[in-house]
């Protein structure tokens, strides 16, 4: 990662409530519900996991609790702080400050499931994302699993820009080629936004480089962020059958582009 791309994504994340993104709102709350299911499709018991880019440690605080070891890898120092505190004194639980693409601190073949859920849309240079998702494949066993999280293009420009008040004056803040409809530079975040013959590319140099085969590719939030009024207004049990569809659809290509963020996961042979 550049020094001037690591500099946004440390200014960016540290003025952003990470550690409560994943809850405060129903819409919000779809992401981590459906990226949950498939974590307990594929863990092992007494798993210890490797979470990369832990943000506010979210996800390993539920993989603790629910008795798993977790090791949690932050870039951004407010959030490594941040956890040190949430963590004291929990056995369960390491926290490191380091970079994605560069773990000298991690053993090889040491996880049973490693999570890569926010560094990919963050890196920019095609080399430094395989650099980060060869890191997690050396760091996990054989047989086990590294879930690699992206953001898609079409969601985040709908919700973000054509669903505020004035989209025409909104879509000038973005790199934005009309003509394809792609945003080609997300100014002002560090995450990039990718189609899926961008996600394609690297996945495929990824296996054809290591030894590891794609398990499955879902969708963690599908269109809740489109449709985020009427998630956030659903009763209990209505929202409990939009998880249900968002679960059943989750693997579904044709609506894989309407969510936010996807998941490929592979296998290390």
């Amino acid at each position: 990662m550049s020094n001037e791309q690591e500099r946004k994504v440390i200014e960016q994340y540290s003025n952003f409530p990470e550690g409560k993104r994943l809850a405060y709102t129903k819409a919000n709350e779809t992401e981590f519900i459906v990226t949950m299911h498939y974590i307990h499709k594929y863990i092992v018991p007494a798993a210890k996991i490797a979470d990369l880019g832990a943000g506010g440690g979210t996800y390993t605080k539920v993989l603790t609790d629910e008795g798993y070891f977790v090791d949690a890898v932050e870039l951004t120092p407010r959030y490594v702080e941040e956890m040190k505190d949430i963590f004291a004194g929990n056995e369960m639980v390491n926290v490191f400050q380091g970079n994605a693409k560069h773990l000298p601190f991690m053993k090889d073949n040491e996880y049973d499931i490693v999570l890569l859920m926010g560094p990919i849309y963050s890196l920019k240079d095609f080399k430094e994302r395989k650099a980060a998702c060869q890191e997690a494949l050396r760091i996990v066993r054989s047989g086990g699993y590294v879930f690699i999280a992206f953001c898609l293009q079409d969601a985040p420009l709908i919700h973000e820009i054509f669903m505020s008040e004035n989209p025409a004056a909104e879509i000038t803040c973005i790199g934005y080629d009309r003509e394809n409809a792609l945003v080609t530079d997300n100014t002002g975040s560090s995450r990039i936004l990718d189609t899926i013959a961008s996600v394609d590319e690297l996945i495929d140099a990824i296996c054809a480089e290591n030894d590891a085969v794609k398990v499955c590719r879902f969708s963690q939030d599908g269109v809740s962020q489109i449709i985020s009024n009427s998630v956030n207004s659903m009763n209990e049990d209505s929202y409990k059958e939009w998880i249900q569809y968002l679960i059943s659809t989750a693997e579904r290509p044709d609506l894989m582009g309407f969510s936010d963020h996807i998941v490929q996961v592979l296998e290390k042979r």
